[in-house]
């Protein structure tokens, strides 16, 4: 049954780049939190059913012999036999463990590296974070969490952008703080690093990180005149782009950014919402049942092990 759960992880994080055509018509902030939550739960339950699968393998391993068949006796219903299968899922859940803490680290130092120092540029403390404003010619634009969070803007591009435009930029990266978008970036970084191998779920991390910005725009839209401000702000920075990596939002977003905000706001209907939940809340119950079947079953045998077990 592990191979069951490992399966039903791999549908769950593949499934937002699948559904993205259908889901693209909830409300951005609803889109994002079900990309989270089929990414974060799918890739959860890759490592725990690699995990049940490999572990009587490797406690026999290590010497402890009658632990390894207790251990055993209890994941028989989830875990395959094989010395083999369970030597395969201990190295394949290291390096994934591995590979997913390190992107997160890495994504990490990156948001702290990005903060500016007090000596560099302009720092205007306004609600919600402290401006920065850089005296660079590059296009700069982008959010820094923490303690004393930043909003970090290019002398150019602020003196390219009309004072609307400007404002809806800042409102924009507000929205990114505020909903701590930088977590989901990271997820979406260990996402790509544990599992980017696998067919489809490029695309997914991809829809979740057009999604978080399709909510950071309808936020910084919901003022008088801000949709219009938001889409010549995007036009504005990518006719200065003179670099593959544009200002609040990678280069892959823009054109589906701006087609969205063409449009009026999302207003999904009952059935849209109910159609783009359905897959996600099916393979999780996959997963649920499959963990609640063990956990049935081990309850059952646990009292007979006790006596036999050596700790």
């Amino acid at each position: 049954m592990s191979v069951v759960v490992v399966l039903a992880g791999l549908g769950l994080v593949v499934l937002p780049g699948v559904a993205a055509p259908s889901a693209i018509r909830l409300r951005p902030s609803e889109w994002t939190r079900l990309n989270l939550g089929a990414l974060g739960l799918g890739l959860l339950a890759v490592q725990v059913g690699l995990v049940l699968t490999a572990a009587p393998t490797v406690v026999r391993s290590v010497g402890f012999g009658a632990v390894a068949d207790a251990c055993h006796r209890l994941l028989s219903p989830i875990a395959p036999a094989a010395p083999i299968a369970g030597w395969m899922s201990a190295i394949a859940a290291l390096a994934l463990g591995l590979k997913a803490s390190g992107a997160g680290r890495r994504a990490r130092r990156r948001q702290r590296a990005a903060r500016i120092d007090d000596w560099l540029g302009e720092h205007d403390t306004m609600p919600g974070a402290t401006l920065v404003v850089l005296p660079s010619a590059a296009v700069v634009a982008y959010a820094t969490p923490g303690r004393s969070p930043q909003i970090v803007l290019s002398r150019s591009l602020v003196e390219r952008l009309s004072l609307d435009e400007c404002a809806a930029v800042v409102r924009h990266e507000l929205a990114h703080l505020r909903n701590r978008h930088h977590r989901a970036l990271t997820l979406a970084s260990a996402v790509d690093a544990a599992l980017g191998w696998f067919p489809g779920v490029g695309a997914s991390t991809a829809t979740l990180r057009l999604s978080i910005e399709r909510c950071a725009d309808e936020e910084a839209a919901a003022t008088p005149g801000g949709r219009d401000s938001i889409r010549r702000a995007l036009l504005t920075t990518t006719e200065m782009m003179l670099d593959p990596v544009p200002a609040f939002g990678a280069a892959a977003t823009l054109a589906a950014r701006l087609e969205a905000l063409d449009a009026s706001p999302p207003s999904p209907r009952l059935g849209h919402r109910a159609a783009a939940c359905a897959p996600v809340a099916g393979l999780a119950m996959v997963v649920a049942a499959s963990l609640l079947t063990w956990v049935v079953y081990t309850h059952h045998r646990v009292i007979g092990l006790v006596g036999s077990c050596p700790v």
